[in-house]
């Protein structure tokens, strides 16, 4: 790999993976809102928002079309319990999981199809199974972005690109606390998030014949 789009590119997993991007001199275009603390290009970018979308692959269109991967994997988490469900936190919930995912990726098409572009979209052991208590939205949300991954694994069929769905289970990272404001509280019990990059950037440097359609990592518990 020599260039990838990253969205969540400043926290989290996000930032875990543009690390490991620029340690293996990979060069990352960084679409997220506050500019990362490593060495990228930052196109300033609102996920919830389609002009600003827009607006950010016009600039990748036009400066850094030739890319090796679209990386989606910003991501919020809404606790709310059924029944007390506010439409504003769901509406930029799927707006930023769920919808802005298929945008980049149709804005982006063009470029994906004439570089043969990977695209790997990050959800969540919940979207494989049932979710937690509060997190019904979440969860939908993870599944809807599955789908997508399905999707576009048949439609580009033909092509040399690969989507890979990326199903990740509980990492020590501020997720949920910045719904909640409550923190992780045994973080030596869930996995790292440089763990998890490593694993992606490995599936992503694997040659082009070898397509890992769906993975899902889950948190070891002892019981």
């Amino acid at each position: 790999m020599k260039r990838v789009v990253l969205t969540g590119a400043s926290d989290g997993l996000g930032r875990a993976f543009g690390m490991e991007c620029v340690k293996n001199g990979v060069d990352v275009v960084a679409l997220c809102r506050k500019q990362p603390d490593y060495e990228c290009v930052f196109l300033s970018t609102d996920l919830t928002s389609k002009e600003s979308m827009k607006a950010s692959c016009k600039r990748i269109i036009n400066e850094f079309s030739e890319f090796d991967a679209l990386i989606n994997c910003a991501g919020v988490q809404k606790v709310q319990d059924t029944g007390n469900i506010n439409y504003d936190k769901i509406d930029e919930l799927f707006r930023v999981n769920t919808l802005a995912p298929i945008f980049l990726t149709s804005e982006l098409f063009g470029c994906i199809k004439q570089f043969n572009s990977d695209i790997l979209n990050v959800g969540s052991t919940c979207g494989t199974k049932a979710g937690y208590h509060g997190e019904v939205a979440y969860t939908t949300s993870k599944w809807g972005l599955r789908g997508t991954s399905y999707t576009l694994q048949a439609e580009l069929k033909a092509t040399g690109c690969r989507v890979i769905q990326f199903n990740p289970g509980g990492m020590n990272t501020r997720i949920k606390a910045k719904d909640t404001g409550i923190e992780v509280s045994d973080p030596e019990n869930w996995m790292t998030p440089d763990d998890i990059a490593k694993i992606m950037f490995y599936i992503l440097s694997l040659p082009k014949q070898i397509e890992v359609s769906e993975i899902t990592i889950n948190r070891k518990v002892a019981v």
